[in-house]
């Protein structure tokens, strides 16, 4: 019996009842690493991650966590039960946590297999099935009528995760299919006879002949080394990170490089599923056949002589095209070697996007998911064909259709998004607009900077950016030093730019001359746990500290600050905003308090108002914020929410209503929101994103 097998994989990906081309994002094999594990570093890592419950997360979600699975695998001690074990566990803790925080709340299925020696091990957490053909059949869960068995509890809905084992062995031609719920509904019969087909490709399409309209599924087919494969097939390679070897200066913003293939071999045999290094193979095949045509070619230019004659290379200029020429091969090669490595390869991926935006474009407009997935799974493959190579543009015009039927179904505004200004090694976290100035707080380098705006909002006047010296930390303003800054505001009474540092200082500015500053020191912030937003309203100045769950107010007598601060919730019916991430004051004293999970309270005098998001199209609740902007023009009267994670720019009324979301075309734009103002009357909005200041263009209504 062989105690060595590859694997020829493949996937079946079927949404709205056809079939995309492209891999389930969360379907993933792994051949072992260089530096696997002792005891890992002949294994082969199957998983398959894939949605449950009600809400889908972006289809990167499940692709990072099936990374972190294999990943994690790999680098882990002790017997493969226990490796697994500490997977799931991992896995589930970080999912969980997230959950709980208040963040928009993912669960998820998740299979795994490893294959190691002639023994495969099968993990289940959630509703996934796993079935093994081989000298005898096998399902996991046992019993696949019985809805208790199936679904099980999944990940990310409990602190400690629910995990199901089992072990078998494999011989020569057994298949494995990991697989959703799905296969549960399949006519048993037809399903174990697909699965006896005459190779992994026919298993796939005997299983596509009876799927249902949703399936995803990985199959994979265990045999020899030396064993022909009558499959279009390709070698694997490790995508699992390494540390990097020791450098004495490492660069710190270059990614990794994937190991070398390791381990057994696992090969694709209906659509590539591997993330393996392409065209190596065809690169080297093209060098040898060029070494070998220039070594036909100098046989033909410099013959052996006939016998007695001399021989041509023995001439003084023998001895130079002896050196010339081999240069002159190796320049060629490379040239070769590097216009054709991995050019087949984008090509096929290139195809491959542009046959799943056919499958996408023949779903029916009614099915809404079934074609918000196929349109998902569009852009997963350009991605993918992206990390070979950027510009096409194909790739560039597949995105934009599919972000336009993603966006028109989900009701986003999608923008050409430009700089206004980048800093250099800054991070942008706070921002105020006050007529053609813009006063923006750099929390890498701890100050304020001032740029002044051409009168179009559009566009900064030359040479009108500064810091303002009294703004910026070790600043001394008499006898004051500048610490950690929190936040900034707009004075409307004074003119004035305010600042406030962790110890309790206030620094003012006055508009027009930034030089012209002033400080104090607000009495009782000791009291202060951690505060991380302030406002200015009525002449009087509020501190967010979430963590000591209050809104401290500091009342002004006569320009200053004078007496200790009162608490803006009072009495036993206090409410609770310990997950807030920003607020805001509007032109009547209400407050608004937005949290970390997207949802926003309103209170008048420390007394809770009624309010409540309405309209929001299906996907585009709220699940998660970072800041919040209340424009102040009192005609249109609209609130703007950053959510980082979704990349989105929010517009809502004051009263909560949906009035639209914006997104950038080039989404890496977006990474890092933090911050927005908006000019309503230029409609024009200004976006913090780590170091740079963005205008994105407002819908005009």
């Amino acid at each position: 019996m062989a105690f060595d097998f590859e694997a020829l994989v493949g996937h079946l990906y079927i949404v709205g009842g056809r079939s995309i081309s492209a891999p389930p994002p969360g379907a993933l094999v792994e051949v072992a690493p260089r530096k696997a594990a002792r005891g890992r570093e002949t294994d082969t890592f199957f998983v398959l991650v894939y949605p449950s419950g009600q809400v889908v997360a972006p289809p990167a979600f499940y692709e990072q966590m099936a990374s972190l699975a294999a990943e994690r695998y790999f680098s882990a001690t002790g017997s493969i039960t226990a490796a697994l074990r500490s997977v799931f566990g991992g896995l589930n803790g970080d999912l969980h946590e997230h959950n709980i925080s208040g963040k928009r709340a993912y669960e998820a299925n998740m299979l795994c297999a490893v294959l190691h020696d002639n023994e495969l091990y099968l993990a289940r957490a959630g509703s996934g099935i796993a079935l093994l053909s081989g000298d005898e059949q096998h399902s996991f869960p046992d019993d696949l009528s019985k809805d208790e068995a199936i679904f099980r509890p999944p990940m990310g809905v409990h602190p400690v995760v629910d995990v199901r084992m089992t072990r078998h062995p494999v011989t020569s031609g057994s298949r494995l299919v990991l697989g959703d719920s799905g296969l549960a509904d399949l006519d048993r019969d037809k399903l174990w006879a697909g699965l006896k087909a005459q190779d992994i490709a026919a298993a796939l399409a005997a299983l596509k002949e009876i799927a249902p309209a949703q399936l995803t599924l990985m199959a994979a087919e265990f045999v020899p080394p030396e064993a022909p494969v009558s499959v279009p097939a390709r070698e694997a390679e490790s995508t699992v990170r390494q540390p990097p070897p020791p450098d004495p200066t490492p660069d710190a913003d270059t990614p990794l490089p994937a190991a070398p293939p390791a381990g057994k071999l696992a090969q694709a045999a209906e659509t590539v599923q591997l993330r393996a290094q392409r065209g190596t193979a065809s690169a080297a095949q093209r060098t040898a056949n060029a070494l070998e045509g220039a070594n036909s070619l100098l046989d033909r230019a410099l013959p052996e002589p006939k016998e007695g004659q001399r021989s041509w290379i023995a001439s003084p200029a023998a001895a130079g095209a002896a050196i010339l020429i081999p240069v002159v091969v190796v320049l060629v090669v490379l040239v070769m070697w590097l216009a054709g490595t991995g050019e087949s390869e984008f090509e096929l991926c290139v195809q491959e996007a542009g046959q799943a935006a056919q499958t996408a474009e023949g779903i029916a407009s009614s099915d809404v998911q079934g074609t918000l997935a196929a349109w998902n799974a569009v852009l997963a493959v350009v991605n993918r064909c992206e990390q070979m190579r950027t510009g096409d543009p194909t790739l560039a015009a597949l995105v934009r259709q599919a972000q336009s039927v993603i966006d028109h179904l989900s009701y986003v505004e999608r923008r050409d998004v430009t700089v206004l200004k980048a800093f250099r090694n800054a991070v942008l976290e706070k921002v105020v607009l006050s007529g053609l100035d813009l006063y923006i707080l750099d929390t890498q380098n701890e100050q304020v900077y001032r740029v002044t705006l051409t009168s179009d909002g559009r566009s900064t006047v030359p040479s009108a950016q500064e810091v303002i010296p009294a703004m910026r930390i070790n600043a001394t303003i008499g006898q004051f030093r500048v610490g950690n800054l929190i936040d900034i505001a707009w004075s409307d009474d004074d003119a004035e730019i305010i600042a406030v540092d962790r110890n309790g200082l206030v620094i003012n500015c006055s508009a027009g001359l930034v030089g012209n500053c002033g400080a104090q020191r607000l009495q009782a912030s000791e009291r202060w746990v951690n505060p991380t937003a302030i406002t200015l309203w009525g002449g009087k100045l509020y501190i967010l500290d979430a963590e000591a769950n209050q809104l401290w107010r500091y009342e002004a007598v006569g320009g200053s600050y004078l007496n200790p601060p009162i608490e803006y919730f009072t009495g036993e019916g206090r409410p609770d905003i310990r997950m807030a991430v920003d607020f805001a004051i509007d032109d009547n004293g209400i407050v608004y308090v937005l949290m970390a999970n997207g949802s926003l309270t309103k209170f008048l005098s420390g007394v809770q108002q009624p309010f409540g998001y309405a309209g929001f199209p299906e996907g585009q609740q709220l699940s998660s914020a970072n800041a919040l902007f209340l424009d102040p023009n009192p005609v249109t009267q609209l609130m703007y929410i950053v959510n980082r994670a979704e990349r989105t720019i929010y517009e809502t009324s004051y009263a909560g209503s949906f009035a639209n979301s914006y997104r950038a075309f080039d989404e890496t734009m977006f990474t890092s929101l933090s911050a927005v103002v908006a000019n309503t009357d230029q409609q024009v909005i200004y976006a913090l994103s780590g170091n740079a200041v963005l205008i994105v263009e407002r819908l005009r209504p």
